[in-house]
């Protein structure tokens, strides 16, 4: 098992829109890394390439409250509610940036496991937010791309006054928190 580094957002791997898996791709060591990663990082989703595995391949939580785990190979929208909700949306890409984003509610999907089995199944709220926001990536788009410009630049402003503001609060303590990761600054 290895823990990846999170590719910086301005990398133009990020853009490059991602097709099927291949068919040597060593599926139950990619799902190794990919749940090792984002436990690692405190992610509530991981894209694979986020970290530089260029396969159409993300990671997720399926049900938060008992903290259960999906490895999607594939993965397809079938259907989208008409119905679409605004709800903060953060990225591991983007530490500490915070958007509302619009998205539909419900939404049926379709994936494979590690062992190359098709799953269908239905998420609703935040698990079928995680579902299309990872999504994205696999389509070579962001979040930071389903907002105006305007909120978008308020947002970073806001993150990087939260920045300051925890450094200043750590530094009056006598230092950075172990816990802060490097790149975040």
């Amino acid at each position: 098992m290895a823990i990846h580094r999170l590719i910086e957002s301005s990398n133009t791997l990020l853009t490059i829109p991602l097709y099927n898996v291949g068919d040597c791709a060593d599926r139950k060591q990619i799902k190794e890394d990919l749940f090792e990663t984002m436990d690692h990082y405190k992610g509530i989703g991981l894209s694979g390439n986020q970290v530089g595995i260029m396969e159409r391949v993300f990671v997720m939580y399926s049900n938060f409250a008992k903290r259960e785990k999906i490895i999607c190979f594939n993965p397809k929208i079938t259907l989208a509610s008409e119905t679409e909700e605004f709800m903060d949306e953060g990225c591991l890409s983007y530490p500490g940036l915070w958007l509302k984003v619009k998205r539909p509610s419900w939404i049926e999907v379709e994936y494979e496991d590690e062992n190359g089995k098709v799953i269908k199944d239905t998420f609703t709220n935040l698990t079928a937010r995680v579902f299309q926001h990872e999504m994205d990536h696999m389509e070579g788009t962001d979040f930071t791309k389903k907002v105006s410009k305007l909120r978008l630049d308020r947002a970073k402003k806001r993150a990087t006054k939260q920045r300051k503001k925890l450094v200043n609060m750590s530094l009056a303590r006598g230092g950075l928190d172990s816990w802060l990761p490097s790149d975040a600054w």
